[in-house]
C-alpha cells in the first residue's frame, strides 16, 4: 500500500524521531532543518538529559512508563551509550514529595521511601536533610548520540535530509502541502512540524517565548562515586516552594541546574552569554548540596526552553498538518515515543490526546 509522503520541518530530537519512525514504516520522508545535523541553537544538544517516571500527574507517569522501554531498545541497537539506567531520587520536605508518590501509586509504578541517612550511604556525593523518594528505573539519555542514531537510521531507510534549509511558509494545497524555502518549494502529501521554539512562526499556534537556561557541569571529587539523577524539591523558611534544582551524571561531569528562570532571548540572535548571578547561584547551591563535586570546576552552557506548552505538549493533527511542539523543559524523555505517536497521527490510525490538542491549549492562555 502506498504510504503518504511527508515533509518533516525541524530535525531536532522530535523531528529526528518522527523521521526515523516514518521512514521505517515506508513513508517517503524529507527533513528540512534550518541548522546543521547536530547543533546547539535549540533544545536537543549535549551529552545528558534525565529520563524519569516521577511526575505528580498519573497521566504523565503512564506516558513515561510507555516511553521508558523504548530507551532500552535504542540502547540495544547502538554501539555507543544512548541511555544508561542510574535510578533517580527526589528529595525535600515530605509534603512536597507526597503528590509524586500518589501519582506513582495510581499508575502502579514501584518506588521506595528512604531516610536522609539511608540515601547518604547510597549516594555520598549528595547531601540529604529530609525525605527521599527513590525510583529505580530512571536514567540518563545522551542527546547527541540519540540524534545521530535516529538520523542515521532514518537516512538508511530512505529519508532525505536537508540541513541549513530554513522554512519560510507551509501551505496546504488541493492535493497536498507546499513548503517554501526562499525561492524553492518542496511538496508532499503531508507535513509534520517539529521546529521547537520556532514552530509558532509556521503554524496557527499560541505565541511562544524563548528562554535561555544555563545548567553547568562540575567535576566529581571521586570518579568512583555512584550518582543517580536527582531533583531537589525545596521550600523556603516559610514553607513556600522554591525553584527546583536538578542534576545528573554525564560524560562531561555532574550536570546541575535550576528549573525555571533564565533570560528571554531571540532564538535567531543570541550571544549564548551566561548570566553571572545565575552562575554564582549554581556554585553556591553545589557547595551546599552536592559535596561530591568540586564547585570551582563549574563549566556553564546554555539551552533554550519554550513556554508554548510548559505542562502539556502539543501533538495534534489538522488536515495535512501534524504539529509536535512545546517539549523543552521535560520532553526529551519521550523522544522515542513521540516518533511513534506522530507517525500514528500521520497514518490516521490514532486520534490526538485531548490534552495535546491545539484547542486545549487555546483554552488555557
Amino acid at each position: 500500500m502506498h504510504q503518504p509522503s511527508v515533509i518533516v520541518v525541524g530535525g531536532g530530537a522530535m523531528g529526528s524521531s518522527v523521521a526515523c519512525e516514518l521512514a521505517r514504516r515506508g513513508h517517503p520522508v524529507t527533513v528540512l532543518e534550518q541548522h546543521g545535523m547536530l547543533h546547539a541553537h535549540g533544545s536537543s544538544h549535549g551529552s545528558s538529559r534525565i529520563v524519569r517516571l516521577v511526575y505528580d500527574d498519573p497521566f504523565y507517569v503512564r506516558l513515561a512508563v510507555a516511553a521508558r522501554p523504548l530507551w532500552d531498545e535504542l540502547q540495544e541497537q547502538s554501539d555507543v551509550e544512548v541511555f544508561r539506567r542510574t535510578g533517580g531520587v527526589d528529595h525535600g520536605p515530605r509534603e512536597l514529595l507526597e503528590p509524586f508518590a500518589a501519582a506513582l501509586d495510581e499508575a502502579g509504578v514501584a518506588f521506595e521511601w528512604l531516610t536522609a541517612g539511608e540515601a547518604s550511604l547510597r549516594w555520598p556525593g549528595l547531601r540529604f536533610d529530609q525525605t527521599v523518594l527513590f525510583q529505580p528505573d530512571a536514567g540518563v539519555a545522551h542527546p547527541d548520540h540519540t540524534l545521530t542514531m535516529l538520523q542515521r537510521d532514518a537516512i538508511a531507510h530512505g529519508a532525505a535530509w536537508h540541513p541549513h534549509t530554513r522554512v519560510d511558509a507551509i501551505d496546504e494545497t488541493t492535493d497536498g502541502v507546499r513548503v517554501t524555502v526562499g525561492e524553492r518549494t518542496f511538496s508532499a502529501d503531508q507535513v509534520v512540524l517539529t521546529a521547537g521554539i520556532w514552530s509558532h512562526r509556521l503554524a496557527d499556534l499560541p505565541s511562544d517565548t524563548a528562554t535561555q537556561v544555563q545548567p553547568a557541569h562540575f567535576m566529581p571529587v571521586d570518579p568512583a562515586t555512584p550518582w543517580p539523577t536527582f531533583i531537589h524539591r525545596r521550600a523556603d523558611e516559610r514553607g513556600d516552594p522554591m525553584p527546583e534544582a536538578y542534576g545528573l551524571p554525564s560524560p562531561d561531569g555532574i550536570k546541575v541546574g535550576f528549573h525555571g528562570g533564565g533570560k528571554i532571548v531571540d532564538p535567531d540572535d543570541r550571544d549564548f552569554a551566561v548570566v553571572a548571578d545565575e552562575v554564582a547561584d549554581l556554585r553556591t547551591y553545589v557547595g551546599q548540596w552536592v559535596p561530591g563535586v568540586d564547585a570551582a570546576t563549574l563549566d556553564s552552557g546554555t539551552c533554550l526552553h519554550g513556554g508554548l506548552a510548559e505542562d502539556d505538549f502539543i501533538i495534534d493533527r489538522t488536515g495535512r498538518l501534524t504539529v509536535a511542539a512545546g517539549f523543552s523543559g521535560h520532553g526529551f524523555k519521550f523522544v522515542p515515543l513521540v516518533g511513534r505517536m506522530v507517525a500514528d497521527l500521520v497514518a490516521g490510525t490514532a486520534e490526538p490526546q485531548h490534552r495535546f490538542t491545539v484547542s486545549a491549549h487555546r483554552t488555557t492562555i
